[in-house]
């Protein structure tokens, strides 16, 4: 019987966390953030190298900044057992979710905030410069058979049909997704390890597209069994604090982004922690924040 094993019993024969047992387990899972130093961030476009192993994503509301010294690390990380904690939590608060139903002629709305690609700068005169913020929305087919719509402030463009956005098909049990999770990730000529590629599998699935409450949930209970993953306070998107869910190869460290309070998914950031051509450490090559999901009739109609 493996960890899987034991997961699937527990959760069959115990009802979802009570919400005093959650706040008890965030009151001993959460630690004081250190004072963060200022910084000033300087915008410009990655190389090509970067970005084809970075993980494309939506993007970011607000860049907080690294400690002096530590580039790409943040605070000290917390116990791997710490990260597995808020992935279950994370697990058992999804379940609690509605059902967004839709038919298979209605769209998927997303809209998120994000930014670009930067690199550090040292701490300016100027003390802390924040990049320019962008908007999105997407607007893509239940069932894939329909043209999407992508809305930005530069104007709207269409989005090819062919994928589903709906992913009522995907596992609801943690062994199956975690199959699904690891079914591409193979060995590589860069050198990503394939716990790497599985974790940022989990950022790929959650974007842009709406998960069921028991695939979320599954989602999130196979993440809980990659190995190497940490947790990093931080502030996080829109006003609303999180605790980052981290897993890192030599290059670059990936964040799932968490609401401390509720466990909803915040969002995700990119950050590169190892040495590549012409980028520094610290880099921050994606920060996302998830706004909101909505089943809506028509692309470009809004909730």
């Amino acid at each position: 019987m493996n960890d899987l094993d034991l997961m699937e019993k527990f959760r069959a024969d115990v009802p979802p966390p009570a919400p005093d047992v959650l706040a008890s387990a965030r009151a001993a899972m959460f630690r004081a953030e250190p004072p963060r130093p200022r910084t000033r961030w300087v915008w410009r476009l990655a190389p090509a190298a970067a970005l084809a192993v970075a993980v494309g994503v939506a993007g970011v509301l607000t860049l907080p900044s690294e400690p002096a010294g530590q580039p790409g690390q943040g605070p000290a990380p917390a116990t791997a057992s710490d990260a597995v904690r808020v992935l279950r939590l994370a697990a058992a608060e999804a379940r609690r979710e509605p059902v967004l139903k839709a038919r298979p002629d209605q769209f998927v709305y997303v809209e998120s905030r994000y930014a670009g690609t930067g690199r550090r700068a040292g701490v300016g005169a100027d003390g802390e410069t924040a990049p320019s913020e962008r908007r999105r929305q997407v607007w893509q087919s239940v069932d894939g058979t329909r043209t999407g719509l992508l809305r930005e402030k530069d104007g709207d463009t269409p989005l090819d049909a062919g994928f589903p956005a709906y992913r009522d098909k995907l596992p609801t049990d943690a062994k199956a997704m975690r199959a699904f999770l690891y079914q591409d990730a193979k060995p590589n000529p860069k050198g990503i390890p394939v716990d790497q590629i599985a974790f940022t599998k989990v950022s790929e699935t959650l974007r842009e597209q709406y998960l069921p409450p028991a695939a979320l949930a599954a989602l999130f209970e196979a993440a809980a069994t990659i190995p190497g993953t940490k947790t990093v306070p931080r502030t996080d998107f829109a006003g609303r604090r999180g605790v980052a869910v981290s897993r890192a190869d030599a290059f670059f460290r990936q964040d799932l982004i968490f609401d401390e309070k509720t466990y909803k998914f915040l969002g995700e950031r990119s950050v590169v922690v190892g040495e590549l051509p012409d980028v520094k450490k610290g880099a921050v090559i994606n920060f996302t924040a998830q706004l909101r999901i909505a089943i809506v009739d028509r692309a470009g109609q809004l909730p």
